[in-house]
């Protein structure tokens, strides 16, 4: 059986996205976490003067920049930038410059934690976009119902994934039957 390269889905749909104010928690937490830990560093060196002190400057700036823009103005703004910023001042650090590779993990997964997800549904599985892509066959789910705008997908395992979806021009009915018919 030969896997195809572009998989068609008959139904897509968008789930709601809870708030960010938990990633975003976290985003500032650990840039200011890493300037602390950079000041201290700074501090108890020869002298005042290092570049790291100077540059450890530049993370709260962008955290406050990054504040107003969201108060402001846009509240999707992103902790992108001072996330990347504090990368760069953890390159200052010797012996710990593997941590800037860890800020720029943190920021696929702060994009990955905004992004919509979405759940696409084909006459050969159900398939969950998340950072990993989840594939479900239909031979290991027991149901999938959509109902009020509630998206239920029963495994056979007993587990249940449950996730509200944005409106979307979806026949309902039409939805459940052919999910009914890929199960039997």
């Amino acid at each position: 059986m030969s896997k195809r390269k572009t998989e068609l889905f008959q139904y897509v749909l968008i789930l709601r996205k809870e708030h960010p104010a938990p990633v975003d928690g976290i985003s500032f937490l650990l840039c200011f976490i890493s300037w602390i830990f950079a000041l201290y560093l700074s501090l108890i060196g020869d002298t005042l003067h290092s570049a790291l002190f100077w540059i450890s400057w530049l993370i709260p700036a962008a955290l406050i920049r990054t504040i107003r823009t969201k108060r402001r103005r846009n509240k999707s703004q992103t902790y992108r930038d001072p996330l990347f910023i504090t990368g760069v001042v953890w390159l200052f650090i010797p012996g710990l410059r593997w941590a800037a590779l860890l800020f720029m993990v943190f920021i696929l997964f702060d994009h990955q934690s905004r992004r919509p997800l979405e759940i696409g549904i084909s006459d050969e599985r159900v398939v969950v976009n998340t950072f990993f892509r989840k594939y479900y066959d239909w031979k290991q789910l027991a149901n999938v119902v959509l109902k009020d705008g509630l998206l239920t997908l029963d495994f056979k395992n007993n587990r249940i994934i449950q996730r509200e979806i944005m409106q979307q021009e979806i026949n309902v009915e039409e939805f459940n039957s052919f999910c009914k018919e890929q199960l039997s």
